[in-house]
């Protein structure tokens, strides 16, 4: 099963598509210029707007497209490769529960020391790379009954490992935006060089080493204590580097500024409304005087989606609000 998804856009790709814009027809150094970025980040932004349909590009020309059809495109991509990326979980459960114990590749571990014993046995022997899903604080309203998932921490030894040069990537659900104690575990990772992301959806807790060994917390329930997996090379370890890759792609990029912000259940009809105009291309001024407001009122509520739906630019917020149907 093969999972996908589209490209992602930087923050340097909205200054890029609101020149496009104002410029009409244009050249790649007027672009850069309008921009203020240099020309070969404005040629790699240019290609991934391009990619997404948010920019013709022809004969040396450069030419800005009308954003709705094809960010409900990217939405409904990214969508797709979601759900491949559960029929790949449940094909997971049918390997698991066929072959029972006559796995090799396949460790459970139920000794809470001896997790931790083993995840930092795993973190030392890395040479290059540490790569994690985590879902992130989970609110006791959204838990199922008996349920308790830890807050995010930072795992054993990784900064330890990041001292020595091994690259770090993490993906974390959005809750993390929602908590102060998970939020301050990321920033510490981000500040001892981790790439880190956010998505609204992370499926699992998950950590790869090196792409040779998978470590995976489950949390208990009823009161249970939590349990670990650990996947050595094999099929499934594969497969689990594949859905590690599918859900990166569709993060957004998370900062070391980033804040704690309140969790929304929902847009409001103001919100709705404002994320309307976004998709249609409507510039702040111009929201402001439809909705009567003041433009830094605009930006305000437009800084706000952004933190709660993880969007560092506005590109990126249409996208999130449309995972959501929320647009």
């Amino acid at each position: 099963m093969k999972l996908s998804s589209a490209p992602i856009l930087s923050a340097a790709a909205e200054p890029l598509y609101r020149a496009a814009v104002v410029s009409g027809r244009t050249t790649l150094e007027d672009l850069a210029e309008r921009a203020g970025v240099d020309r070969a980040t404005a040629a790699h932004e240019v290609e991934q707007l391009a990619a997404i349909g948010l920019l013709d590009v022809r004969d040396g020309a450069i030419e800005a497209v009308a954003p709705r059809m094809p960010l409900e495109q990217v939405a409904a991509e990214h969508a797709k490769a979601a759900d491949a990326a559960r029929g790949l979980a449940s094909v997971f459960a049918e390997i698991w529960s066929e072959a029972g114990d006559r796995l090799n590749f396949v460790e459970v571990i139920a000794d809470e020391a001896r997790i931790n014993a083993v995840e930092a046995k795993l973190m030392d022997d890395t040479a290059s790379t540490v790569d994690g899903l985590c879902i992130g604080p989970v609110s006791p309203r959204k838990l199922q009954p008996g349920m308790t998932i830890p807050r995010p921490r930072v795992a054993v030894g990784f900064l330890e490992a990041m001292e020595r040069g091994v690259r770090g990537r993490g993906l974390y659900g959005v809750s993390v935006l929602e908590d102060f104690e998970g939020l301050a575990a990321v920033h510490q990772c981000i500040a001892a060089g981790e790439q880190a992301r956010v998505f609204a959806q992370v499926p699992l807790n998950l950590m790869l080493f090196d792409d040779k060994r998978a470590f995976i917390t489950v949390p208990g329930q009823k009161g249970a204590r939590r349990s670990a997996i650990v996947v050595h090379e094999s099929g499934l370890l594969d497969s689990l580097v594949s859905l590690f890759d599918v859900f990166w792609q569709m993060g957004v990029p998370l900062s070391a500024e980033s804040q704690v912000v309140d969790a929304l259940d929902g847009p409001g009809p103001e919100e709705q409304q404002l994320l309307s105009y976004l998709a249609a291309g409507l510039t702040d001024e111009a929201i402001a005087r439809d909705l009567g407001v003041s433009a830094r009122t605009v930006g305000r509520r437009i800084a706000r989606l952004e933190e709660v739906l993880g969007a560092h630019s506005r590109f990126q917020l249409a996208v999130q609000a449309s995972r959501r149907d929320w647009i």
